[in-house]
């Protein structure tokens, strides 16, 4: 059975138009999932700025299981100054020794201003030391205390940092006296 050069047209048309059908769910399908990984990464992002996470840890809370009735040495302390006009932070950093560990505690008056990613580094005269990482940020508001890990001499720097590892900046930093 032959074919007319109309109908061979109408095939062809007709193709054409379900491959486009078909492209265009595709694309749809890519558009929708770029959209909702890209609503992911804005709330991440985003959400910090609007939800406080308040943190009331005790100084007891690492003595009692630490030392028993050993007393801790308070060995410096410093106030939080902020980092910027958008990037604030205040209260107080202590460092302590309990026993033969070392503690960075946030007193009662900490805050800061929420983000992602954010973490607590030791420093030197202005600069924060990466390779001086305590731990992640439990909350920007309230009491936290910080064991400095084995291998990290914290009598080498006179600063606690609030770093953000997202966009390599910092929060603000406490120097330490």
């Amino acid at each position: 059975m032959a074919l007319s050069l109309q109908d061979t047209l109408a095939t062809r048309e007709f193709a054409g138009n379900n491959d486009i059908v078909k492209l265009t769910k595709i694309h749809v399908a890519i558009g929708l999932v770029a959209l909702v990984f890209a609503g992911v990464v804005a709330y991440w992002l985003i959400s910090p700025l609007f939800i406080d996470r308040e943190v009331q840890e005790s100084i007891e809370d690492i003595a009692s299981v630490q030392s028993g009735e050993q007393a801790p040495e308070q060995l410096s302390s410093g106030a939080f100054i902020d980092a910027d006009g958008f990037h604030k932070t205040s209260g107080t950093a202590t460092l302590l020794k309990i026993g033969e560990k070392y503690y960075v505690r946030f007193e009662e008056d900490f805050q800061t201003t929420n983000g992602p990613d954010l973490f607590v580094h030791l420093g030197k005269d202005g600069e924060y030391a990466a390779s001086a990482r305590l731990g992640g940020l439990r909350g920007n508001i309230g009491s936290q205390n910080y064991e400095v890990p084995e291998g990290i001499d914290p009598l080498a720097y006179n600063e606690v940092w609030i770093w953000c590892r997202a966009f390599s900046v910092p929060f603000g930093h406490a120097v330490l006296q």
